[in-house]
């Protein structure tokens, strides 16, 4: 094997292993915005209402500590993606709500699958 293929095989395999990197991370992302709907509808905060804090619903911010000791929680993400496509709202105290109309329906239908239903 010459020098120029090991360098060409090498780069392939950087390539293979961020794009893989990348899938695992839209993955666990994507995973994650599913188990933030259903916290919502187990706490039924669907509506301004049933508002509840994030601590009530389990997703207040680990503090640093907590972040250092345990896995990486994508659920932190999944709830500012869902908060900038207008799903999840937060009132002016700060407590959180979701707007079932705004569920997409792909989001509808995957939770329907979900449930089993």
């Amino acid at each position: 094997m010459t020098e120029a293929s090991r360098v060409i095989l090498i780069l392939i395999l950087v390539i293979i292993a961020f794009g893989g990197a990348l899938y695992i991370r839209t993955f666990l992302t994507r995973r994650a915005i599913f188990k933030v709907i259903e916290i919502f509808y187990q706490h039924k905060a669907l509506g301004i209402n049933s508002a509840k804090t994030p601590h009530q619903l389990g997703l207040e911010r680990p503090d640093f500590l907590q972040r250092m000791m345990s896995r990486r929680d994508y659920k932190q993400n999944a709830l500012q993606i869902l908060i900038k496509r207008g799903i999840i709202i937060e009132n002016e105290d700060g407590r959180l709500y979701m707007v079932e109309e705004k569920l997409d329906e792909h989001l509808r239908s995957k939770k329907r699958q979900t449930d089993g239903t």
